[in-house]
């Protein structure tokens, strides 16, 4: 702004006025600028403990069910032969599998045809699925069917070409897939099975061929593969896998078979000559692990702590929530649930300090995982109580994960103590914007008083200055002149 200097006096007006009123702002200013500062770094704060809280929570989480000291580890000895996995309801143990068969899907090939778009003749096809007995020794020919399922395919004038066959039936969803194989000079239909074992075998009928009779292998019943007539090959019977477990004869309609042992999958992928083990164990790394997160959680959330409500008697320096209630009571209840002695527990051990966590001088939680393998390959079950809900003799007993997640939910609540506190932080911000609107207002009124008195005082000074400069005219007027 260009300084205006008063016309009656030669003052800098502008500048007296935009001086007083700065140095009437500055100090307001400077309180509100600090309580801002202050104020967000509260709510800053208060998002890292909120953050390191929820952290400890999930790993809580994790520990305050038995589920979480219920993992497992599956193990073949032989992965090209067969895979194992197990769920949190498996049941320990060691097996013997001796796999002498895959179960296969039913494979069947049509004669050959120059083009895929030679034609057959029109119809209805009738796919069904079910369980056939077969002629003889080598499964070849069907001697019956038992059906389960049955879908009819048109074939008319739109879609009587090899590759128009495949289309239709894969339209169909009769469980079958459709493909045409070119063998190098030829084409022929192949026709597979969606689903393994001897019950989804395909029985496949012609009606209504426009070419011969239903059954010979001229037209549509070329594609004829029943008890009745076999213009179809099968290159693969549909059949079951066969294997022993631990010496039981065990037959499945697929390779992969999840009912035979609580909580467990086999997944077949060979036939074997000798018996290969699979191992079903505790993964006693897995429930290490989730001890370990909860350790490492609970120590990033106390380094916060420590930092945020420390005092440095040397520099006379507070952290930013020291002596912060809210604060010192949410680390007091999780200090409380962690060092807890559990009640009801039945097993040898009462407290996490019996398994190896303790807390040293600075509130740190440490972790001896040799004490705590020990104790849990001694009883886990034992173990489990001092971390998880369980219910001993009848009775329901809160471990200490549990204890912690519970506390930790109501801190973290919508509405709970934390989220009130930040909210109170984020209406103080609201209240400083609205105090800086108000000290705006203030000072525009207090700049215009200013500019309004110095004006006045100005004009004064120039009327002073005009009636002077008149008097002096007339005195000098009055002085007697030389003669």
């Amino acid at each position: 702004m260009v300084a205006v200097t008063g016309t009656g006096s030669g003052l800098d007006i502008d500048g007296l006025v935009l001086g007083l009123v700065g140095a009437e702002r500055a100090p307001a200013e400077t309180r509100l600028d600090n309580r801002e500062t202050k104020t967000n770094t509260l709510i800053s704060d208060f998002g890292s403990i909120v953050t390191a809280l929820t952290d400890l929570e999930l790993a809580a989480n994790t520990l305050a069910g038995s589920t979480g000291f219920s993992e497992f580890t599956a193990v073949s000895s032989d992965t090209t032969k067969a895979t194992i996995s197990a769920s949190s309801s498996a049941s320990l143990g060691s097996y013997q599998l001796a796999v002498s068969s895959l179960a296969t899907a039913q494979t069947l090939t049509s004669g050959t045809f120059a083009l895929t778009t030679s034609t057959l003749g029109t119809g209805t096809l009738t796919i069904a699925l079910g369980t056939p007995t077969y002629t003889g020794s080598t499964p070849d020919t069907y001697s019956s069917f038992t059906q389960t399922s049955s879908v009819d395919v048109t074939i008319d004038s739109s879609n009587n070409t090899l590759a128009g066959v495949r289309d239709a039936i894969n339209a169909a969803n009769a469980g079958v897939n459709a493909s045409i194989l070119n063998n190098g000079s030829t084409y022929q239909l192949l026709l597979v099975s969606e689903t393994t074992g001897l019950a989804n075998s395909m029985s496949i009928s012609v009606s209504n061929d426009s070419s011969g009779t239903d059954t010979d292998s001229s037209g549509l019943s070329q594609l004829v593969y029943n008890a009745s007539a076999s213009q179809l090959q099968q290159s693969i019977a549909g059949s079951n896998a066969s294997f022993t477990l631990n010496g039981i004869s065990i037959s499945s309609s697929t390779n992969t078979v999840a009912e035979i042992i609580d909580g467990v999958t086999l997944n077949l992928l060979g036939t074997t000559t000798s018996a290969i083990t699979l191992d079903v164990k505790t993964d006693t790394t897995a429930v290490v692990a989730n001890v370990q997160s909860l350790v490492d959680k609970y120590n990033a959330y106390q380094t916060l702590h420590s930092n945020f409500t420390s005092y440095n008697v040397l520099t006379g320096v507070s952290g930013s929530l020291q002596g912060d209630a809210t604060i010192l009571a949410v680390m007091s209840q999780v200090r409380d649930a962690l060092g807890a002695n559990i009640t009801g527990a039945t097993g040898a051990y009462k407290s996490l300090g019996d398994l190896g966590l303790s807390f040293d001088q600075t509130g740190v939680l440490s972790f001896e995982q040799t004490t705590f393998e020990t104790a849990f390959a001694a009883d886990s079950s034992a173990v489990t109580q001092i971390f998880a809900s369980t219910t001993q003799n009848g009775v329901s007993v809160s471990g200490v994960a549990d204890t912690l997640e519970t506390a930790l939910e109501t801190f973290l609540q919508t509405g709970g103590i934390l989220d009130t506190r930040t909210d109170t932080l984020n209406s103080r911000l609201l209240e400083i914007s609205d105090a800086r609107i108000d000290l705006e207002a203030r000072m525009q009124s207090l700049e215009d008083r200013l500019f309004a008195q110095m004006n006045a005082m100005d004009s004064l000074l120039a009327e002073i200055e005009v009636t002077g400069d008149f008097l002096t005219q007339q005195f000098e007027a009055m002085k007697p002149r030389d003669r």
